[in-house]
């Protein structure tokens, strides 16, 4: 009886230890090498509108008589019409970006998009309207970019990015900071191909990590913050269980040999 209780407690124990990181996503190999922050993905650059994005155009006559509305099209990448409604809708109607880097806008046609700024598409398009109404403007903006954010393996959210240059920071600040759970060292920033992603490491432990959270986002980057383990606690919570088993084996051998 005395074999059978050991082999029983060694084999909970295995089992224990086996299963404590069972429930963090994304690990990386201790010597991973993480890709090096760049000045090209660092701080307050304009963002590159890229296929798959969609764009939502307000078209304005600058005479204060008119407003362009751009009447249909939708994210289905825009066989729409234009009309000289009143009004416009707050956001305007948005034009996704093909694999030949275009958008098809009312009015305008078929133009180049992907590369460029916001502030570009809204020169280039004014340009366009420039000999058919009064001083055209224009408002542009990605209306699908979002990230995908994990909080120590808990809790996880996808967040609309607002503005072109949302920050790292910004997104975990509007998300309530990092949990208890979450390892301020060990935020994983996944950008690119998930195929063969970019992956780097930041470290918001200490105060030189705020140069690094200060970069810009993109639509698709994927956010995750490693979970902090509590091992002791764990390994406590798990032993507690193995003697409660043990003591009901214990409890029924006892009756069994009466």
């Amino acid at each position: 009886m005395k074999k059978l209780i050991l082999y029983i407690l060694v084999a909970f124990a295995v089992s224990s230890c086996s299963t404590l990181d069972k429930s963090r996503m994304l690990k990386t190999p201790t010597n991973y090498k993480f890709k090096a922050f760049a000045d090209s993905i660092n701080y307050k650059k304009p963002y590159k509108i890229a296929v798959d994005d969609e764009v939502a155009i307000q078209m304005y006559s600058n005479d204060g008589y008119s407003i362009i509305q751009l009447t249909t099209g939708g994210a289905g990448g825009g066989n729409g019409s234009a009309g000289g409604n009143v009004g416009g809708g707050a956001g305007g109607n948005s034009y996704k970006v093909r694999t030949d880097s275009t958008i098809k806008v009312p009015l305008i046609g078929r133009i180049k998009v992907a590369g460029l700024s916001l502030a570009e598409v809204e020169a280039k398009i004014e340009l366009k309207l420039v000999n058919q109404f009064n001083s055209p403007f224009v408002i542009c903006r990605i209306s699908n970019r979002r990230v995908y954010l994990f909080q120590g393996g808990y809790n996880s959210s996808i967040v609309e990015l607002q503005n072109e240059n949302t920050t790292l920071f910004e997104i975990l600040a509007g998300s309530g900071g990092i949990y208890q759970e979450g390892n301020a060292s060990r935020i994983k920033l996944i950008r690119g191909d998930l195929k063969n992603p970019d992956i780097y490491l930041v470290d918001l432990s200490t105060i030189d990590g705020m140069k690094t959270a200060n970069l810009n986002l993109m639509a698709g980057d994927i956010i995750y913050i490693d979970p902090f383990i509590n091992y002791a606690s764990r390994i406590s919570s798990d032993v507690g269980s193995i003697f409660g088993f043990l003591s009901t084996i214990l409890l029924v051998y006892s009756v069994t040999q009466r």
